[in-house]
């Protein structure tokens, strides 16, 4: 990281019209090749999936800004039980991975939680993220085909109580 200064910022669903647009756009350039040869990934399917994550009243996300940019952002909700937070999505821009961003939003996220547990779901060919939540504490806890069209994913799940 440059000299910028790495900044986060917590909301909850009644600010969401604030960053909307933020979330929306990271997503585009994050998922840009997926967007292009998946329509599960489209940003309309997207867009549906937002607003159906957004529609729970505790949903909550952290952005992370370097400066005056945004590097990216983490948001979930939690599960009917209030036992489990669905983490849903936890994306960071291209050139600001590598530097621990990912795990600092993740954290930031999850310290404001009073749930059990963090759920999440890993596509089945990211090793490399899966690896990373591993490091971070999470376990494989089975797999999950979540929409017919959408891929297989690995669910991971990391003990908060």
């Amino acid at each position: 990281m440059s000299a910028d200064l790495l900044t986060t910022s917590y909301y909850t669903r009644g600010r969401l019209e604030e960053i909307r647009e933020v979330i929306l756009d990271v997503y585009a350039e994050v998922y840009a090749d997926d967007i292009a040869t998946n329509p599960f990934f489209s940003m309309e399917r997207f867009g549906e999936r937002l607003e159906s994550h957004t529609s729970a009243p505790d949903w909550a996300c952290v952005i992370a800004e370097v400066g005056e940019e945004i590097a990216g952002f983490t948001y979930g909700f939690a599960d009917r039980d209030g036992a489990t937070f669905k983490l849903c999505e936890n994306m960071l821009r291209q050139k600001w991975r590598g530097r621990g961003i990912s795990q600092v939003m993740h954290s930031e996220l999850i310290s404001q939680r009073q749930e059990e547990r963090v759920q999440l779901l890993v596509r089945r060919e990211r090793s490399r993220l899966r690896a990373m939540y591993e490091k971070w504490g999470y376990r494989k806890a089975g797999e999950r085909l979540p929409f017919p069209d959408s891929p297989l994913y690995d669910v991971m799940v990391l003990d908060l109580r």
